[in-house]
């Protein structure tokens, strides 16, 4: 059993509480009611998300928003806050009526969203700083780069060569409030229309982190682990910028940017694989030694096929 207090949300102990798979981090389960009232209950992960008062900000920010009307809230306690003090929270239990959705609706739902989070200033807070900073990865691969075998040799020759293209362009990335896990797999489609979820990354970064999340998630032709390399799809994304500039048009001005950012980003990628495999592995979960080697590479190779299509049709 779980250790919440389902009073503090105004309701007795569900009949039946099943665990839900398919998170890495929160602990999350499907609480069903006597009433019938089926719910999504989930603890936060205090070692990857320390400061719980700045999501718990950011998400009455965000119902207090314009872009409210495309996430899944959560269901408030009976105080008017959203967590418990061990992190819990609950909100509606949502049946996907589909998994599959074109490129270009999921590309206009992202820019909508963005548009609507960055309409007005607010207090957002910064929940994980740096989260998407080139300049923070470069700097923690200096510290490492130094133990890379010699067979990867080329793969450091590589990185360090793109290090200057990517470094100026986050100097001069504009700020705005991002979800900065923006896939297909953070969009429920219900018959009410898309909604976000897993909002607890969501704060101030840099205008086209989102866009890029897309990019990475739907236009590879391959998972960021395959061996046989990796590219981008150009159809696939020519549509997902046609969507998302049909959700916020505004954004076009910044179209230098925004279209370089799924290469800066998946750089960053890269440097962040190439990085833990140089310090023994010890952040993602390998499968075998040359795991994040692999995965470097296979980001490295996006990179290059993300940069010849950086004037894709649009």
């Amino acid at each position: 059993m779980t250790s919440i207090n389902w009073s503090d949300w105004g309701r007795s102990a569900p009949v039946a509480l099943t665990p839900v798979s398919g998170g890495l981090i929160n602990e999350s389960f499907r609480a069903e009611f006597g009433s019938g009232e089926i719910v999504f209950a989930q603890r936060i992960n205090r070692g990857v998300f320390s400061d719980l008062g700045a999501i718990e900000q950011n998400l009455l920010l965000l119902r207090a928003s314009s872009a409210s009307e495309l996430v899944v809230n959560p269901i408030p306690r009976l105080d008017g806050g959203i967590h418990d003090a061990d992190g819990w929270r609950i909100q509606p239990w949502i049946n996907e009526v589909a998994q599959h959705a074109p490129p270009y609706a999921c590309g206009q739902f992202w820019g909508q969203f963005n548009r609507l989070l960055n309409e007005r200033a607010a207090p957002w807070r910064t929940v994980l700083p740096n989260f998407h900073s080139a300049a923070l990865r470069w700097a923690q691969w200096a510290n490492v780069c130094q133990m890379v075998p010699l067979e990867h040799s080329e793969l450091y020759s590589e990185l360090e060569d793109l290090a200057p293209t990517f470094l100026k362009l986050e100097s001069k990335l504009l700020p705005a409030v991002q979800h900065h896990d923006a896939k297909r797999a953070n969009m429920l489609l219900s018959d009410q229309g898309f909604r976000a979820i897993d909002l607890d990354t969501l704060q101030p970064g840099y205008l086209g982190s989102d866009f890029a999340d897309l990019v990475r998630s739907m236009a590879a032709a391959r998972a960021e682990d395959d061996p046989k390399g990796n590219s981008a799809e150009p159809e696939i994304l020519r549509e997902l910028w046609d969507g998302y500039l049909n959700g916020w048009p505004e954004a076009a001005v910044h179209e230098d940017s925004l279209r370089l950012m799924p290469a800066y980003l998946s750089w960053v990628q890269a440097l962040r694989f190439a990085t833990d495999a140089a310090n023994g592995s010890t952040y993602y979960r390998i499968d075998y030694p040359e795991h994040n080697w692999v995965r470097a590479q296979n980001q490295l190779e996006l990179v290059r096929s993300l940069l010849k299509l950086i004037r894709f049709t649009v």
